[in-house]
């Protein structure tokens, strides 16, 4: 038995009100949804809140009345959906991630393990949404029913992108934007490769992050390194396969320490990504197994890796998958009224 399972679809259709967009979604899924939000909470302290109305003026309002719909169907304060989709900017040191894009004769794959904590709570909640106006979709959000905001997304016109962590000498910024949101933004508004290209290099981030973006051709593949106001752009050699995993290359050297996971095992993690795919040519394809069974070696895959995600943006193929482990786990739920 592979020690992975695909995770299931939900449809959104962006052309209903917010308030009732998410009326279809399945009662199991608000309710994991709503037990990993609770969990998400339990790590805030509870002067977090008062950020989401910071992030309400620095976006503009763009996303609240979805965060309100979704905090109706969640029995929850609104404020705690928006502290949930900036969880990257708070906690960046629990998450990590470690991703590939080959290029390939159906234009680049881009393969990728999610590493999040809890990740338990985290598998059990993911679902593949596609974003869709009428029977078109618009985009695709490897997520989490409660997820306004973008980790790993694929944009139908073309292009798809990916969130590594990382921690760098460069503090925080109170005044950009946060990412997961902007990485949203750039799925919906991006015209093409180029343009989300654009978009991630210009704006001013709240944190720095490791942005990969692949579009259909296999020279549209490149990892962008952020600080909030930096940026560096890291090309693969030619067809040689294009590796990130949590640590800067361009921007700054490459740093391990031995306090968090992520931070002590990037560097060999990019060594073995690389020594796996040291003998991969753009003229042979690969399937979703083969990447999966390299996401799962124990030189690749962390305790915290809580979702395998492959998007070929040329085919429009967006996978999602879990480790089989992490849904065999009994977890208590939360009390979901503690975050209301």
């Amino acid at each position: 038995m592979a020690p992975w399972i695909e995770r299931p679809t939900l449809r959104l259709d962006m052309d209903s009100p917010p308030e009732r967009r998410f009326a279809a979604v399945p009662a199991d899924a608000i309710q994991a949804g709503k037990t990993l939000l609770a969990s998400i909470m339990r790590l805030m302290p509870p002067a977090a809140k008062l950020l989401a109305h910071l992030v309400r003026l620095r976006t503009a309002s763009r996303f609240h009345a979805e965060a309100i719909s979704l905090a109706n169907h969640f029995g929850v304060d609104w404020r705690a959906i928006i502290i949930a989709n900036i969880s990257y900017d708070l906690m960046i040191a629990n998450i990590g991630c470690s991703t590939v894009a080959l290029p390939t004769p159906r234009g680049p794959v881009l393969a990728r393990n999610m590493d999040w904590w809890p990740e338990d709570l985290l598998a059990q909640a993911s679902y593949l949404v596609h974003c869709e106006r009428g029977a078109v979709r618009l985009f695709s959000n490897a997520g989490w029913p409660g997820a306004i905001g973008v980790v790993s997304g694929m944009s139908a016109r073309g292009f798809a992108l990916v969130l590594n962590a990382v921690l760098g000498p460069e503090r925080s910024s109170k005044l950009g934007y946060p990412v997961l949101l902007h990485l949203r933004r750039v799925l919906e508004d991006a015209r093409d490769f180029d343009e989300a290209l654009r978009l991630l290099t210009d704006q001013h981030l709240a944190v720095g992050g490791l942005i990969t973006l692949v579009g259909c051709d296999n020279k549209q593949r490149v990892v962008v390194e952020r600080t909030p106001k930096r940026h560096g752009l890291r090309w693969p050699n030619g067809d040689e396969p294009l590796i990130a995993t949590n640590d800067y290359r361009l921007l700054f050297k490459p740093a391990t320490c031995e306090e968090l996971e992520v931070c002590r095992t990037t560097c060999s993690r990019f060594d073995a990504l690389q020594e796996f795919f040291a003998s991969h040519r753009p003229d042979r394809d690969v399937e979703d197994a083969e990447l999966l069974y390299i996401l799962s070696d124990p030189r690749v895959i962390q305790e915290i890796t809580a979702q395998h995600i492959v998007f070929r943006p040329r085919d429009q193929a967006a996978r999602l998958y879990v480790p089989r482990r992490l849904l065999a786990m009994n977890h208590a739920h939360a009390d979901a009224a503690s975050i209301a």
